[in-house]
């Protein structure tokens, strides 16, 4: 009796074992197939909100280069009796119809002039000056590449990028002898023109930034919109701040059309900047746009050169010496 009780106690001990082994083992394949299971299901969350912070960060990336396709800065052209229908450029529309970026379309003559500059001006002759808004972008190095290989200087009125490719572009501006000048550093209309301390935030600020990224200090400045933007309420509390700060602001008297919502070809571009050069113009002011969708601009820059320069133009940067065109100024 002793001896059988003693091989079923044997028996149940070995039961209880296998039942323990059994349920270690199926322990062990939960285990197994569970945390795969939730490391990919952490994995799916992070890829999502990984996909998620890249579209934040390409939208932001397109609302820096894309801002500008605003109209603002395309009209307001008269020197010699000259007004914005003689460029042959198309109606100022924008992409997105903003109401606020249309700027310069209410000018009037007698605020749209020139001025001899105080130091001792340019010899007599003709001279145009290629000005850049909004840059840098994707577009900065081919143009600096063009006037490079046709040795010509332009003038680049930068906003604020920030980012170790755009302060590359910012020196390559600088480097190469290119003029550089302020076009505040958001471009932001209700930011630029909230006020004067606004203002000068904007300006400030983007001065210093670039002095701390080229070594160059400027003093060159143009306004979002030019002087006769009609954004601003009033314009002449941020011209006397100008004046009484050493600064000194550039409008244009030729546009390009390249700032139109509307796509133009490289021919067009040509054609709408030779109206005033055929008209006799001695001292041009060409407003173009360094941004990443004006490919157009970057293909019309060698045909425009070399127009220029066969009806007798000097292309020249910005400097003291160039005569100064302005829509409204300071009575």
């Amino acid at each position: 009796m002793y001896e059988e009780g003693k091989k079923l106690d044997f028996s149940d001990d070995r039961k209880k074992r296998v039942a323990k082994l059994k349920k270690l083992i199926m322990a062990l394949v939960i285990t197994l197939i569970a945390i795969p299971t939730i490391l990919c299901i952490v994995l799916v969350v992070k890829l999502f909100i990984l996909q998620d912070k890249v579209d934040n960060i390409l939208d932001n990336r397109d609302k820096v280069e894309n801002t500008t396709e605003y109209i603002g800065e395309t009209t307001g052209n008269v020197e010699e009796g000259y007004t914005d229908s003689q460029t042959g450029s198309e109606s100022q529309e924008s992409q997105e119809q903003s109401s606020e970026e249309q700027t310069t379309e209410e000018q009037t003559t007698e605020e749209q002039t020139t001025e001899t500059p105080s130091t001792e001006p340019l010899p007599d002759g003709k001279y145009a000056y290629l000005t850049f808004d909004d840059g840098p972008s994707a577009n900065t190095m081919s143009i600096l590449d063009i006037l490079d290989n046709y040795g010509v200087k332009a003038t680049f009125f930068v906003n604020g990028h920030t980012g170790s490719v755009m302060e590359e572009r910012y020196k390559a501006i600088v480097d190469r002898g290119h003029a550089i000048g302020i076009h505040t550093f958001s471009h932001d209309y209700d930011n630029v023109y909230g006020g004067l301390d606004k203002f000068e935030e904007e300006i400030v600020s983007l001065r210093k930034y670039i002095l701390e990224v080229t070594g160059k200090d400027t003093t060159l400045f143009r306004f979002p919109g030019g002087s006769s933007n009609t954004i601003a309420d009033d314009i002449k509390p941020y011209i006397q701040w100008l004046n009484d700060n050493g600064y000194s602001y550039w409008d244009w008297n030729c546009s390009s059309g390249d700032a139109t919502g509307k796509k133009i070809t490289a021919e067009e571009i040509v054609a709408n900047c030779m109206v005033q050069a055929d008209a006799g113009y001695k001292n041009l002011v060409i407003l173009m746009h360094d941004l990443r969708p004006k490919e157009s601009t970057v293909e019309a820059l060698p045909a425009l050169i070399e127009a220029l320069q066969a009806r007798g133009y000097e292309i020249r940067a910005i400097d003291e010496r160039s005569t100064l065109v302005q829509h409204r100024k300071l009575q």
